[in-house]
């Protein structure tokens, strides 16, 4: 398994990763990174940063994917991006996502259509917010489960989901919201 990062603090721990440094918003980076993988799983992402990091890196890994002959793309994105802005709160519609969060949502309201406009075999993951607890593996996942943007949900169960999805074909051309 490679990580494609731009810094490895805190990730030396894991003896069966192998590191690919670089930029994702230089295509030759992540071409350089894609090549010769199975699978793609990204969570790119600069909460309230005003500079765009999610779409322009998911355009890169989508076309490089394309040119490697790479299929499966399992996303982080967020719960409140795309439709599933519907189903948050109007005061978050408003405040969270309409100002506080403004740019990043409309990033990865981007990504989101870059990627379902892909051809690839690709899963949008939709946490709410992210939190650095432990790694419980009791959530609960699906299209259409009752969340709050709020609610909070471990980085390390996110990943236990996405790592999950590599093998698993239930999640296809889906966008899974993932909470507890």
């Amino acid at each position: 398994m490679t990580a494609f990062i731009h810094k490895t603090s805190g990730l030396e721990q894991f003896e069966r990763l192998q590191f690919a440094r670089g930029d994702v918003l230089r295509f030759s980076d992540v071409e350089s990174a894609v090549s010769g993988q199975d699978a793609v799983l990204s969570a790119l992402g600069r909460s309230g940063s005003p500079n765009p990091v999610t779409f322009p890196g998911t355009k890169n890994i989508v076309v490089s994917m394309d040119a490697a002959g790479v299929q499966r793309l399992i996303v982080e994105s967020a719960f409140g991006a795309g439709e599933s802005a519907k189903e948050i709160s109007i005061l978050d519609r408003l405040f969270v996502r309409g100002l506080i969060l403004r740019s990043s949502f409309r990033d990865k309201d981007l990504m989101e259509a870059c990627i379902e406009k892909s051809g690839l075999n690709w899963t949008i993951v939709r946490p709410p917010r992210l939190t650095n607890g432990a790694r419980r593996e009791s959530y609960r996942t699906g299209e259409r489960i009752p969340l709050k943007i709020s609610s909070g949900i471990s980085r390390a169960d996110v990943a236990d989901f996405m790592l999950n999805q590599v093998e698993g074909k239930e999640y296809v051309s889906k966008k899974p919201s993932i909470g507890y």
